[in-house]
């Protein structure tokens, strides 16, 4: 399956999933899994707490083989009393759906461990403009997905939204249900899992003041070119835009 050209970073490699897993039977980073159980707060402020009428953790009434009764909803926001003399935890609504999802563990530790790390796929959709940019790898946390028929649209794998998910859940994948990015759209995989986590904790230029005497260096200049751009500040200067790359953040060189 070719692409159209658009593709995230400096990728020159126009392959972009693998006609078959090459072992249908093993996951690997990378996969593509068509049908995944993920979990979504019902909304986004608060959680909504379960208990049952008498009081009972949902557990305890549901031990033996009970139906629990009648269970009560209760607002996290409005209800800091039962939350906060919780010592165990709480049982709370939370939204189970299926959808696609890209394996971001490594392959050692997706043969290896009993939860494998995941993030969601959402379809692609918006401003021409905001597509490209998508296309383009200039959303750090987004990483492009090209479509698939019919198993998956045009879309996303959004770093925000990782979950783990216990390796029961997806071992039991007919062949047509995953499918593999490429070895090198993988090795890309990885250089934004990279970008994304590892960001050093930098100073931005027109917001932050030097919080110490020293020497700064610009982060655009190392990772994007691989040199060193030093700028000379005392504490309580303002940081500016890099003379070389006119990049904004700088990190304090160690001493």
């Amino acid at each position: 399956m070719n692409s159209s050209g658009n593709t995230p970073g400096e990728m020159e490699d126009d392959q972009f999933y693998d006609a078959a897993p090459l072992e249908p039977h093993l996951l690997y980073q990378g996969e593509i899994l068509v049908h995944v159980p993920f979990l979504n707060m019902p909304k986004e402020s608060r959680w909504l707490l379960l208990r049952t009428r008498s009081g009972k953790p949902v557990d305890e009434a549901l031990q033996q083989g009970n139906l629990g009764g009648i269970v009560k909803v209760l607002d996290s926001n409005q209800s800091k009393e039962e939350w906060y003399n919780s010592t165990d935890g709480d049982f709370a609504m939370a939204r189970l759906s299926k959808g696609p999802v890209v394996i971001l563990s490594q392959t050692c530790d997706v043969q290896t461990k009993e939860f494998i790390q995941v993030a969601h796929v959402f379809p692609a959709q918006g401003a021409s403009g905001h597509l490209e940019r998508l296309r383009q790898g200039l959303i750090i946390s987004a990483f492009w997905l090209k479509a698939n028929p019919p198993h998956l649209t045009e879309g996303y794998a959004d770093l925000e939204l990782i979950q783990s998910v216990h390796r029961s859940y997806v071992k039991r994948l007919l062949p047509s249900q995953h499918f593999k990015l490429t070895a090198a759209r993988t090795r890309e995989l990885k250089r934004f899992i990279t970008r994304y986590f590892g960001r050093p904790n930098s100073f931005d230029a027109g917001a932050d003041l030097a919080p110490c005497d020293g020497t700064y260096l610009c982060v655009a200049c190392f990772y994007m070119d691989g040199r060193a751009t030093a700028l000379a500040l005392t504490e309580g200067q303002s940081f500016g835009f890099c003379s070389v790359c006119g990049g904004r953040g700088w990190v304090l060189k160690g001493r």
